[in-house]
């Protein structure tokens, strides 16, 4: 029996070794034509136990009567979140429908994952100081299910809100005003001015409670807890949420020590260190690093590392091959008509290859998501032009064989 065991799994390794290079991509829906301001944007994807994929973004829904309707855009009154279903072995996306809608208000930024005991967490913000008080104004919220297998939306087993108790905010906040303040480049009427407006947030318990966005997955550890990576839009300030019960009750990190960084993603190693990558919103154009040793709870200072950075959506995966995967824009500034794929062999320190799903000059592309199917291919979604979500099928293989030559 172990002998037939060690010929298998050296089977599939070589199966996997000589995979030829596979891509093939699908709008998830069509953008209604009847409804030329409709919106959709910021994906999530992730692959059931079943087979099944499933998909959720933020979209435009019924246009409200006043007083809740103010203006169609990404943070008005009247964005749900949506989804669809690719059952295993179909091959197209079910009608899209939704998946959460707070009448009168916006939810927005969802992220899905599911955890060793087979949970699906849907987590997104609601903005409850929509039109004019929007990202600032998120009240995070959470739902769990065990019962996912079917057409539509889940059943929820579960609805909360979650709201975060940082503690260590006002230290990194004040430690990066003062860095800006050494800034030469900043004029010092500007660093006055934001440090008038930080210094009247740091007085009022709300800004610490609210404005907390997820973006990507959150991350399954090792040992099943659930790390949630978060980013405090009044603060600009990162930190992770961990549940080990299923969301029953959570813990918080300690924030990641430097602030102007949004939308951490995660991965972690097999010696169970975790690396994150987040947006950056600073000067330097590059994608910002920083690692933990602890589980999530307390991270290193960040540094720089080569991937440009437009100001967009990021995501990493550890592979089951060993490498490290970013997808992103690998543009330094707008627009994001550029899309790219990049594995890396040393942690993210360096990338060996790249490719693109995209690279339209007049197009754009953006806030992918990215998770490994069991099979080992990978499936990948993101936004279109801010009126669709394109889903992408694609492996190792076809990244390492790189752009084609035009």
């Amino acid at each position: 029996m172990r002998t037939l065991t060690l010929f298998l799994a050296a089977t599939a390794m070589m199966t996997a070794a000589f995979a030829a290079p596979l891509h093939e991509s699908q709008l998830i829906f069509e953008a209604p034509a009847s409804d030329p301001q409709f919106h959709a944007h910021a994906s999530c994807i992730v692959e059931c136990p079943n087979g099944d994929l499933r998909a959720v973004w933020y979209e435009n829904g019924t246009i409200l009567p006043a007083p809740y309707f103010s203006e169609r855009r990404d943070k008005s009154d009247d964005v749900r979140i949506g989804g669809s279903r690719k059952a295993a072995g179909a091959k197209e996306w079910e009608t899209r429908f939704v998946m959460a809608d707070t009448f009168g208000v916006s939810d927005n930024n969802p992220c899905m994952v599911i955890d060793k005991q087979a949970r699906l967490y849907l987590i997104y913000p609601t903005l409850v100081g929509v039109p004019d008080w929007t990202w600032p104004s998120a009240l995070l919220r959470y739902a769990v299910s065990t019962d996912y297998s079917k057409p539509g939306p889940p059943v929820w087993a579960k609805q909360n809100v979650l709201i975060p108790h940082v503690q260590g905010i006002k230290e990194v906040v004040e430690a990066s005003l003062a860095k800006l303040a050494e800034d030469t480049d900043s004029p010092i009427e500007k660093v006055e001015k934001f440090r008038q407006e930080i210094d009247k947030q740091l007085g009022n318990i709300a800004y610490f409670r609210l404005g907390w966005m997820p973006r990507a997955h959150p991350l399954v550890r090792s040992d099943g807890a659930v790390v949630l990576p978060l980013s405090n839009e009044n603060f600009n300030v990162a930190a992770m949420a961990i549940t080990n019960d299923g969301g029953d009750t959570w813990t918080y990190s300690k924030p990641v020590p430097e602030a102007g960084i949004t939308q951490p993603t995660l991965a972690e190693f097999p010696d169970k260190s975790i690396v994150a990558f987040f947006r950056n919103g600073g000067k330097e154009h590059r994608i910002k690093r920083s690692e933990s040793t602890d589980g999530g709870m307390t991270w290193t200072p960040l540094s720089l590392t080569d991937r440009p950075r437009p100001g967009a959506g990021i995501e990493t995966l550890l592979l089951k091959s060993g490498e490290l995967l970013l997808i992103y824009n690998d543009d330094e500034k707008e627009p994001r008509s550029k899309l790219a794929v990049s594995l890396s062999t040393d942690r993210g320190k360096t990338w060996q290859w790249t490719r693109h799903l995209e690279d339209t000059p007049d197009g754009r592309f953006d806030y992918p998501s990215v998770t490994q199917a069991k099979d080992g291919s990978l499936h990948a979604t993101y936004t279109v032009g801010t009126k669709t979500i394109k889903y992408a099928h694609f492996n190792e293989e076809w990244i390492k064989e790189g752009d084609p030559k035009r």
